[in-house]
């Protein structure tokens, strides 16, 4: 009886060995049949020895350009091969933000109240950037599911009783000349007297990249871009510290990063011009438009200050924030985002089918098996059905 089972646990394990490096080198060979298929984005790693990756980001990388990330490290991309996709950054610094001066309406009895004079613009340069869910499509040639997102925005600053000017002029087609076209649109709402100017995109990247949750809501987090081309870099690097500043402290994450890119991307026409990334195409636009009443706060209090904004935004304004988890996972090297559950099924299942197979053969084809397991089962079980069986 021991040699038997010996056998079978042998032929079992043996089985079962092959079937999981089986099941992993497909399951390997199908993600990387997909990343290459799908070579949207560029993966950035945080050194040369390419162990651990810091971001991903649809649109160019190029040498020269910085990063903040979400914890505030900068870093700088040393090297980019525009072939594979990929860049290689260098640490920097712990970069400090700014902290706003802030007193919550419990602190200073006070109610704030809407100032009559804020006006802010809107506006994108890629008007065809979609959402798959529920556009079916990353972009279309005229107004993309990002107009969407605009309109919401908007929406949400004229809430907070902001006068709002949203332009949704096309500047297609989605190429090199598209700022050239929307600086003209983002030129009109200055001299319509917009005191700041937002840009609004979505990313090309992975759903988990943009995945948080938001005083315990799920939704999509946003990324900041700021042109190390523009005359205003610095004051522009000011305003998007600002913003990130007063929503890690408020909103723990909502503002995911910030991207320092060549481009300008009309931030030379104000000191208060933003680009902001509304998720990627791979999330869902719902979870992108539950971003939108929170980022029109921080809009709104980062502006005009305490005494200006208006009291729903204020009302926000909590000793230490609300609780936060963001649910990306940790991103592996390969670019997925913990372990696939699915697979560990898969495996298990096809484990437990191949001791089912074994034992299914055994038992056909040895009858000193079936004698040695009936006579096993029958010692084993006769306290509790009752007087052993004679085999």
């Amino acid at each position: 009886m021991k040699k038997i089972l010996s056998i079978f646990l042998f032929i079992m394990l043996s089985i079962s060995f092959v079937f999981v490096g089986f099941t992993k080198f497909e399951f390997n060979v199908t993600e990387a049949k997909m990343a290459a298929s799908n070579k949207k984005y560029y993966t950035i790693y945080e050194d040369s020895s390419k162990q651990k990756i810091l971001f991903l980001k649809g649109d160019e990388v190029s040498t020269g350009d910085k990063y903040l990330s979400g914890n505030n490290k900068l870093y700088e991309i040393e090297s980019v091969d525009d072939n594979q996709k990929f860049a290689i950054a260098k640490f920097i610094k712990d970069e400090e933000l700014p902290k706003l001066k802030l007193k919550t309406n419990s602190q200073n009895n006070n109610v704030a109240s809407a100032a009559t004079n804020k006006k802010i613009g809107v506006y994108h340069t890629h008007n065809d950037e979609s959402y798959y869910t529920p556009d079916g499509v990353d972009s279309v040639y005229g107004k993309g599911g990002v107009h969407t997102v605009g309109k919401e925005f908007v929406s949400n600053l004229e809430k907070l009783k902001i006068d709002t000017i949203y332009r949704e002029d096309l500047h297609l087609p989605h190429n090199s000349g598209a700022y050239t076209r929307s600086q003209v649109t983002a030129s009109a709402l200055i001299d319509s007297g917009a005191q700041a100017i937002f840009d609004l995109h979505r990313d090309s990247t992975k759903r988990s990249e943009y995945l948080s949750k938001v005083d315990g809501k799920e939704m999509s987090s946003v990324r900041m871009v700021v042109g190390l081309s523009s005359k205003n870099y610095e004051e522009n690097k000011k305003f998007a510290y600002k913003i990130k500043s007063y929503a890690d402290e408020v909103y723990p994450g909502l503002i995911k990063d910030i991207y320092f890119g060549k481009g300008n991307y009309n931030q030379g026409l104000t000191t208060k011009a933003m680009l902001f990334e509304m998720g990627c195409e791979n999330i869902e636009k719902s979870l992108v438009l539950k971003t939108t009443p929170y980022l029109a706060k921080v809009v709104d209090v980062v502006l005009y200050g305490v005494e200006e904004a208006s009291d729903l935004s204020v009302a926000d304004i909590t000793n230490g924030g609300n609780d936060v988890t963001n649910v990306a996972g940790v991103v592996n090297d390969a670019g997925s985002s913990g372990v696939n559950s699915n697979t560990t099924l898969y495996v298990l299942l096809g484990v437990l089918g191949a001791v089912a197979v074994v034992f299914a053969l055994v038992m056909i084809f040895s009858k000193k098996a079936r004698y040695k397991v009936a006579r096993f089962f029958s010692e084993t079980f006769a306290g509790i059905f009752g007087k052993k069986k004679k085999i």
